[in-house]
């Protein structure tokens, strides 16, 4: 009982929280809703003049028009969803058959119906919440015969101060359905202006360029840092042992009394090179990996988090043909590993960065692909870039081809759903 109410109060919070930046945003795209309306009306003008060959004249002039106003649009909708919606152009839009062009028009048409509709309906909620809590108010402030606050009229203090209590029923209404219809509108607006289809041949060599780019890049990095730990740590820690076992020999012949604590010293030294080796090869292939499986190592990561960790974890079904007592299937070392050091770096921005009370990793391992999604109930506004170590995650997981999707909001919840294929 005491859970729920917990829960209850969190909930509360978040969406309190998140209400500012909701209707902020309901309020801009409600602005740019209106402008999509009037941009359509000057392209039908633009089509119409067209037939004259005036138009013909005008069409890329109001092709970059629309382009700059849908990219204003995917920052927009980055910032509310806390994830980056890219661009789908590779050139200057030259002309309404460019799939980026149809599918920017496309959304320029929802934008500027459904969108502003939605938007305005957002708007509408927090107003008459506001014209309801503040009757009492409008009552002793406007004339006797301006008696009407919007959905009721209002003709006494009785009335008023019904209306006011009234208000916070509809405030309760207005603050839980901001954010959502926030969120719905962001996420449609993304899959409008997001290019779908399937990628041409030079796009997807482009973009593999990239990933074996920003792979060999990882690499890279994750030598120099072996070397760095291993010259910082391990190193010189052995070097501090071999001085001192000649520091021990000397005493064997000078100083036969002080070689017991000279030994116990060394041993000390020594006992922390090994551990410096040890926290080295945990961060090359933890053991736990290899001896436990990916599905006890996330558990036993989970278990660690300074932030209460909920798991939800299947097992790799059995390979075709096996019997009840044959080990689970086991997906590539390489794609186990990359999986774990994902949930491992995204625990560790929940624990430092995001005022969570609480996360939950949900873990899924099929034959094609390890889908990893870790979710916190924190402040949100997670953005690469932030040292938060999003780009080398993201780095990680393109050098298998992979998939990083970041949802972290102003107000949250922040949303990793990363997915490595890793065919068998």
């Amino acid at each position: 009982m005491r859970a729920a109410g917990i829960a209850a109060g969190a909930a509360v919070r978040s969406t309190v929280r998140r209400f500012p930046s909701a209707a902020g945003y309901a309020l801009l795209c409600l602005g740019t809703g209106l402008g999509a309306l009037v941009g359509l009306v000057l392209l039908l003008a633009v089509l119409a003049l067209c037939l004259t060959g005036i138009g013909l004249l005008l069409v890329p002039h109001a092709l970059r028009l629309l382009r700059r106003c849908s990219g204003f649009h995917r920052r927009l909708v980055g910032r509310r969803l806390g994830a980056e919606v890219r661009s789908p152009y590779r050139h200057a839009p030259t002309s309404p058959r460019d799939p980026a062009v149809r599918r920017d028009l496309l959304w320029l048409l929802a934008h500027g119906t459904a969108g502003t509709a939605l938007c305005a309906t957002a708007l509408t909620l927090c107003s008459h919440a506001f014209n309801w809590l503040t009757a009492p108010v409008w009552w002793q402030l406007l004339p006797r015969e301006r008696d009407a606050v919007i959905l009721l009229n209002v003709d006494s203090w009785p009335m008023a101060a019904t209306a006011a209590v009234g208000g916070i029923g509809y405030a309760a209404v207005a603050l839980a359905a901001a954010g959502p219809l926030a969120d719905l509108h962001a996420r449609a607006s993304r899959r409008l202006l997001v290019a779908r289809g399937r990628a041409s041949l030079a796009q997807r060599v482009h973009e593999l360029t990239v990933s074996r780019s920003e792979a060999l890049d990882a690499h890279a990095a994750e030598l120099r840092r072996i070397e760095r730990d291993l010259h910082d740590g391990a190193q010189a820690d052995l070097v501090a042992v071999s001085l001192r076992l000649g520091v021990i020999r000397r005493a064997l012949t000078h100083r036969p009394d002080d070689v017991a604590e000279l030994v116990d010293s060394t041993q000390l030294v020594a006992e922390q090179a090994l551990e410096s080796l040890r926290a080295l090869v945990r961060g090359i292939h933890p053991p736990v990996l290899a001896d436990r499986g990916l599905t006890e190592a996330v558990r036993s990561l989970a278990a660690h988090c300074p932030v209460p960790t909920r798991t939800d974890l299947a097992d790799p079904a059995d390979p075709a043909g096996a019997g009840p007592g044959a080990p689970p299937r086991r997906a590539p070392a390489a794609a186990e590993a990359a999986a774990y050091f994902v949930v491992a770096e995204a625990l560790t921005n929940v624990a430092r960065h995001s005022g969570a009370r609480t996360a939950q990793v949900r873990l899924r391992i099929t034959g094609g692909a390890i889908t990893v999604r870790i979710e916190d109930d924190g402040r949100g506004g997670a953005a690469e870039g932030s040292g938060s170590g999003l780009p080398g995650l993201r780095r990680r997981v393109a050098a298998f081809d992979g998939t990083t999707d970041l949802s972290s909001p102003p107000g949250g919840p922040t949303v990793l759903e990363v997915r490595i294929p890793c065919g068998s």
